[in-house]
Order: C-alpha cells, then sequence, then structure tokens
C-alpha cells in the first residue's frame, strides 16, 4: 500500500497547530499551580501579609501592594488558581510579591524560610522534568 505522504504531513501538521499548543498550555498551568502553591506556603507568617500579597497575573507583572493578609495562604492561592485558568498559549504567568520586605524574606530573614521561597519552589517543582 502507498503511503500518501502528503495527507499525512497535512494530519502532523493538523495534531502539531490544535494539539501540541493545547497539551503545553495545559502543562503550563498544572505547573503554575503547583508553583504558586510551593511558593505561597513557603512564605513566612507572621501577620499574613506576605503571604496576602502573593499576586498572580498573566503577562505582565503586578505593581501594587494588597492590604490584605492571609495566613493559610488560601486566599492568595484561590485567586492566583483563577488567574491561571485563564491563561491561553503563548501567555506567561506572573507570581508577584512587592511587599517592600519581600526581598529581606527571600533572602533568609525569617527563620520560617532561611533558604528563601522562590528559588526552593523552582527547584522542587523543576525536579519533575530533570
Amino acid at each position: 500500500m502507498p503511503v500518501n505522504v502528503k495527507a499525512f504531513n497535512s494530519k502532523i501538521n493538523k495534531f502539531t497547530k490544535e494539539r501540541v499548543p493545547e497539551e503545553v498550555n495545559l502543562i503550563k498551568k498544572k505547573i503554575g499551580m503547583q508553583l504558586l502553591d510551593r511558593i505561597v506556603m513557603m512564605t513566612p507568617v507572621d501577620t499574613g501579609r506576605a503571604r496576602g500579597n502573593r499576586q498572580t497575573s498573566i503577562d505582565d507583572p503586578v505593581s501594587s501592594v494588597l492590604d490584605t493578609t492571609s495566613k493559610s495562604g488560601q486566599t492568595s492561592i484561590n485567586k492566583g488558581v483563577r488567574v491561571i485558568e485563564r491563561v491561553t498559549s503563548g501567555q506567561s504567568i506572573w507570581i508577584c510579591n512587592n511587599l517592600p520586605y519581600i526581598m529581606r524574606l527571600e533572602h533568609g530573614w525569617s527563620q520560617q524560610a532561611p533558604a528563601g521561597m522562590l528559588s526552593v519552589a523552582l527547584a522542587e517543582v523543576g525536579s519533575q522534568f530533570a
């Protein structure tokens, strides 16, 4: 039976245009949600302001500081998940915190997170792909 290369290539092209970006986007959302959860839950808690200021956005980082607290972190996670669910192929996910002292926390200022949060969360989630 002869192979119709043109038809085969057409099917492959259709698959890569339709399915591959969709699959990649699902993986991106899953990774984004895992990172969000790890980053929020690794953020040290005193008043809950640092956890409450974890903000998720698409394509551009947020620059605001929220007047909110979330000791459990669930508010930030829930809001972030709703944002991540809307991300489409080709868009970037940002997880930000603009509190003036967040960099001190990231560099070990709190005994609750002496190794920081971002680098540890990235290493944990990234190890799934090594």
